[in-house]
Formats: structure tokens, C-alpha cells, sequence
């Protein structure tokens, strides 16, 4: 994972003082220990910090063209970018890293705002048009990445997380008692609002835009399924089905550092290491539990698989005292409520599997690739800095859509 922030004075175009980006940045240092970067551009401020994935020495941010007319600040990844960036090179765009973010950059400039449209894969991203003077922030189609943001008079806060913001603002956030009342009602805060008074998330598939003075917010997602024609029969469509997740697990395995799996003991997570296998092997696989004091524990059910599989497998096993002496610490890391025990199961198997793997691969709720269930509202804020995939639906609609199989996903 990585995280973004920034600030943007678009009413009064006031300078942006680095030591408040600066402190945004610093609060979101966890997301990724390997590299932190700045632009600072009059009203203007972009921070980052990066978790290393792709093109581990030539990825930093905030990334720019050569001319500097576009920047990029860029948590997630871009599954389709090598073709992206073949097709952007024939039109005479020349590119300086392997890293998928400068196929945003370059995309941007060729296509706009409909580069957003062009992209499979997560992301929470903010672009800067230098020369319209004009700031783009946006998230991916189905809200794998959070963005943050308040708009406070002229200025415009934002980030991967709620830390961020309120570094910017320098001020602590009341509770907003409607929002806890859609938690309580939903189980979860649906967006665009969060626990805090004036702090919004922005939605699945939206961007929020400034320019002259003024911003606006609307979608740019607006796929709409159309049937097959003609009807495929039932052999057909399983034979696309496994097709597509085929496809989709290939592409998302591109990686330069070793990649794991969260495995449980059920069909979805054996699915996925199934598919992987295809691509490789030996990987490292992940499984938590409570051993026999729990009815439903998967322990023995993950090794089995793993075995069958043949992956590096590692078992975190829980007990009651451990679970409970965590508890405070990890609700501390969240930054909104969760109502899901599982929470902290997730954060132990994460934390084991950090040491060897930063990048896992999990899937999210029960029976979401058999039933393709596009659900991911599960909010984590602190995995020790590991990325993770999520094993989620697969639109029978082809490989252009921003979806797949394994999403990958962070808090």
C-alpha cells in the first residue's frame, strides 16, 4: 500500500506551507515506510508515502511528465498498464519508469479525465493539471481505495486516510451523531459520509474536480451491463467465467517483491491459489485461527489445502488473552468503527505475514468469487504496512472493465 495527501487553497490561491504538508505526510507514514515525496506548487501541495511494489526504484511520487505540466499522487495499482503504456508510446508519449503510475500521467494528458475510464484496477488518486491549474481526485470504480476530504472555506484537505485530513486542518473533528446512526442502522458508514462532522470519503467511481475557484463533484463510472446475445448456455458461461478469472489473477500477480495469500479453509481462498498456481508456485500462504476452542475454526481445513497446493504455509494461531490484549490497540488504529470481530484476526495473520510478504492476497466474505459479490467495506487502518488483494466477482463483461477476481485492496 502507499498513501496520498494535499491541500489545495482554490479560493484564495494562498501558498501552501510545506510544514503542514509536511505533517500530513508524516501521519501517514505507516502506509509506507519505503520512500515519502513532495510538490509544492504556490496553492498546491502533494504528499506520499510508498509501499514498493512495481518498479521499486523508479516509482517515486509525486510523479510527473517531463515537461511537468502533469502531476500524480497514486495509491493502488494499475493492472493493465503495460498495455496502457504500449499504446500510449504509439501515439509518441515516451515514458521514463516501468512504474504503473506514469500510464496516469501520460493517460491524463492524452485522454483527460477519461483516462479514469481507461484504467483495471484500484486506486485512490489526485492529478495536477499545471497548466489549466486545475486538481483532479478521484477513486476507483468500486471504492477499494479511500479518499478523504474536507472543504474548509477555500482550502480543500484530502488523503488515504483521516489522519491526514486532520493534520491539515490542525483541528479535532466532532462526532457527527447522523453518521453514527447509519453505522448503527448498516453496520458501516456508507459514503459520503464518515464519523466526523465536515470529513467526507468520496464515493465509489466519483471524482471531485477545482478549478477557477470553485469544484464539483459527480460520477465517472456509469457502466451499465447489457445481456449476452446471444444467450450463452451453461457450459458457455463457465467456461468465460474461469476464463476471465484466469485472466484476472495472471494480471494481478505482477509484483517485484514475493506475493502470499491469506488462505482459509473454504472454496474461495483454495480457488484463488488454485488459479495462481497456474502461474507459478511455491507461494507463501497465510491462515489465522483459535484452534479447537473455536467450532468454525479453519486451521486444519488451510493446511490441507495448502498441502494439496504445495505453498509455504504459515499458521497464526489466537487465544482468548491475546485477543483481548490487542483489542484496545488495534481500535486504536481504526478511524472509523467496525462491526466485525474479525478485525482482529486480520490484523495478527497480516502482521505475520508482513515479515516475508508485502504483498498478501485474501478473499474478503464468504462465498463473494462463487456468488461475485462486489462488497469490500471492511476498513482496516493498519495491517503494518502490507498490501492486500481481495478475492472478489468477476463481471462476465471483459477485460476493459476496472474489475477482476483479486482486487487488491488496503484498509
Amino acid at each position: 500500500m502507499c498513501g496520498i495527501c494535499g491541500q489545495y487553497n482554490f479560493g484564495n490561491q494562498a501558498p501552501v506551507l510545506r510544514r503542514n504538508l509536511e505533517s500530513m505526510t508524516k501521519s501517514i507514514a505507516h502506509r509506507g515506510p519505503d520512500d515519502e515525496g513532495y510538490h509544492i506548487a504556490g496553492a498546491l501541495g502533494l504528499g506520499f508515502r510508498r509501499l514498493s511494489i512495481i518498479d521499486l526504484e523508479g516509482g517515486h511520487q509525486p510523479m510527473s511528465d517531463l515537461e511537468e505540466s502533469v502531476w500524480v499522487v497514486f495509491n493502488g495499482e494499475i493492472y493493465n498498464f503495460p498495455e496502457l503504456k504500449r499504446e500510449l508510446e504509439s501515439f509518441g508519449h515516451v515514458f521514463r519508469t516501468k512504474c504503473d503510475t506514469e500510464v496516469i500521467v501520460h493517460g491524463y494528458k492524452q485522454w483527460g479525465d477519461e483516462v479514469l475510464n481507461h484504467l483495471n484496477g484500484m486506486f485512490g488518486l489526485a492529478i495536477w493539471d499545471a497548466r489549466k491549474e486545475r486538481l483532479v481526485i478521484a477513486r476507483d470504480a468500486f471504492g477499494i481505495k479511500l479518499i478523504y476530504y474536507k472543504i474548509d472555506g477555500n482550502t480543500v484537505y484530502f488523503g488515504s486516510e483521516i489522519r491526514a485530513v486532520a493534520a491539515g486542518t490542525n483541528e479535532s473533528a466532532d462526532i457527527d451523531p447522523s453518521s453514527v446512526n447509519l453505522f448503527l442502522r448498516y453496520r458501516y458508514t456508507p459514503s459520503p459520509y464518515t464519523v466526523f462532522k465536515g470529513v467526507r470519503k468520496l464515493a465509489a467511481g466519483t471524482m471531485l474536480t477545482f478549478e477557477r475557484g470553485a469544484y464539483n463533484l459527480r460520477r465517472w463510472y456509469n457502466y451499465r451491463p447489457s445481456p449476452f446475445s446471444p444467450v450463452k448456455s451453461i457450459g458457455e458461461a463457465q467456461e468465460e467465467l474461469l476464463d476471465l478469472y484466469k485472466r484476472s489473477v495472471k494480471r494481478q500477480l505482477l509484483s517485484d517483491v514475493p506475493l502470499g495469500l491469506l488462505l482459509s479453509g473454504g472454496v474461495d481462498s483454495a480457488l484463488l491459489l488454485a488459479l495462481m498456481n497456474l502461474c507459478g508456485d511455491s507461494w507463501r500462504t497465510y491462515t489465522v485461527g483459535y484452534g479447537s476452542t473455536f467450532s468454525d475454526d479453519e486451521l486444519t481445513d488451510a493446511a490441507e489445502t495448502a498441502g494439496r497446493f504445495s505453498s509455504e504455509h504459515t499458521a497464526v494461531m489466537l487465544d482468548r488473552k491475546t485477543f483481548e490484549e490487542a483489542l484496545p490497540k488495534i481500535v486504536a488504529c481504526l478511524e472509523e468503527p467496525i462491526a466485525s470481530s474479525s478485525i482482529v484476526p486480520m490484523y495478527f495473520v497480516c502482521q505475520r505475514a508482513r515479515q516475508s510478504s508485502p504483498c498478501i492476497s485474501c478473499v474478503n466474505e464468504p462465498g463473494e468469487m462463487s456468488k461475485w459479490h462486489w462488497s469490500a467495506r471492511a476498513r482496516m487502518s493498519y495491517l503494518g504496512a502490507t498490501d492486500v488483494i481481495l478475492g472478489c466477482g468477476t463481471a462476465l463483461t471483459g477485460e476493459a472493465r476496472p474489475n477482476g477476481c483479486a482486487l487488491r485492496w488496503l484498509r
